[in-house]
């Protein structure tokens, strides 16, 4: 069972060098074959709040993804706050 952690700010989790590798899209960061559930249940709960602040359903997939396979955690309200920021729907729109 995975534990969800809270953080203060939005840095990529202690694993994430471990994560991007060589297979790794720079752009697209893709979470792991066994975290691509956390993935998808984080963009399904936020689809509402993250469409309501104008993303699309693939950015807000692409996002998901990124945030879990940075290990930034797997909690709904952190991600909604990371992917709602300039910075987050950068990377999700690239």
């Amino acid at each position: 069972m995975e534990t969800e952690r809270e953080h203060d700010d939005t840095d990529p989790g202690p694993l994430v060098n471990e994560k991007l590798g060589e297979a790794s899209d720079p752009p697209h960061p893709q979470p792991e074959a066994a975290e691509v559930e956390s993935a998808r249940l984080l963009a399904n709960q936020s689809r509402e709040t993250l469409e309501g602040h104008g993303l699309q359903w693939d950015e807000i997939l692409r996002l998901a993804d990124e945030f879990i396979a940075l290990d930034r955690g797997t909690e709904l309200e952190t991600f909604v706050e990371w992917a709602s920021t300039e910075g987050g729907r950068d990377r999700g729109t690239g």
